[in-house]
């Protein structure tokens, strides 16, 4: 499965960080013969991470030591993590592609958004109102490619085992997004999903005021079997984030549960929904 690369490059890194724990990246790198620069790369999960290659990684494995099921495992995850995933033809951002195949790997998600309804929920006119929107100047085939991989990420989770809980404020589903014929379409088609068993959906209402996330415009909690590679992803128009420190997700599941707490439960949800949709004229 694609997802698999990404997942592999992530343990890679934080297990080659752990071998090295507190040492200097200047005195290993002098050991095993290689660049520091190289080695932090290596053991990067950013944009700017990169796969060693293997004699490297084989040289820096015998300078830390480790044991044969342990240089198995490590050159076994490098392997993974030079494979190709099927969002490499889109041309993507490296941050994008990260979080597609994260989410492809999460076996729980939680997603909070302000202003927007979450990607894996968008109807697709809504999702090209939001590209062309965003995407200044971008020709229509790039406009079409992005639509198309959002409509690939939601097929996968439908696909999937994978549990969301997603948290929209009011104002998503107020602003009229692509026209009130693309709103009435994507209200229906959140009353509908928000009853799927794996689906848990949300209103923050204006109501609510002063609230735990009112300087976050959004982010997603990506939930992993492997807790170690559990992320939380923040994204804006200039820069996008992974945290994947355990102090990182432990803040962001507190505000994730306090604005659980402060949004509607489910009916009231599904209520308001179609109280919009009437006031929309559907």
């Amino acid at each position: 499965m694609s997802e698999r690369q990404t997942v592999a490059r992530w343990e890679l890194a934080k297990r080659l960080r752990a071998l090295r724990a507190d040492r200097g990246f200047n005195a290993v790198a002098k050991a095993a013969r290689v660049a520091p620069s190289s080695l932090a790369r290596w053991e990067s999960t950013g944009e700017n991470s990169s796969v060693p290659g293997v004699v490297a990684l084989e040289r820096l494995l015998q300078h830390y030591g480790v044991d044969d099921e342990t240089f198995s495992r490590l050159i076994a995850l490098r392997k993974q993590a030079k494979q190709s995933n099927w969002w490499q033809g889109y041309e993507l951002k490296e941050y994008y592609g990260t979080f597609i195949s994260l989410e492809e790997a999460a076996n729980s998600i939680g997603t909070y958004e302000c202003q927007l309804i979450p990607g894996l929920l968008q109807t697709e006119e809504y999702a090209r109102a939001i590209t062309k929107a965003i995407r200044l100047g971008d020709p229509e085939d790039v406009i079409e490619a992005h639509v198309k991989v959002r409509r690939e990420r939601q097929e996968k989770w439908w696909n999937s085992t994978c549990s969301m809980w997603a948290i929209i404020g009011e104002s998503a589903i107020t602003q009229r997004v692509g026209g009130v014929d693309v709103m009435k379409d994507q209200i229906r088609y959140l009353t509908e999903v928000s009853s799927h068993p794996r689906m848990t959906l949300q209103v923050l209402p204006f109501s609510a005021g002063a609230h735990a996330a009112l300087e976050i415009a959004s982010f997603v909690i990506l939930r992993l079997d492997n807790d170690d590679l559990s992320a939380v992803y923040l994204e804006g128009s200039s820069v996008n984030i992974f945290l994947d420190k355990r102090a990182d997700l432990e803040r962001y599941e507190t505000v994730f549960n306090r604005l659980r707490a402060a949004a509607l439960d489910t009916e009231p949800t599904r209520e308001l929904l179609q109280r919009q949709l009437t006031d929309l004229g559907g």
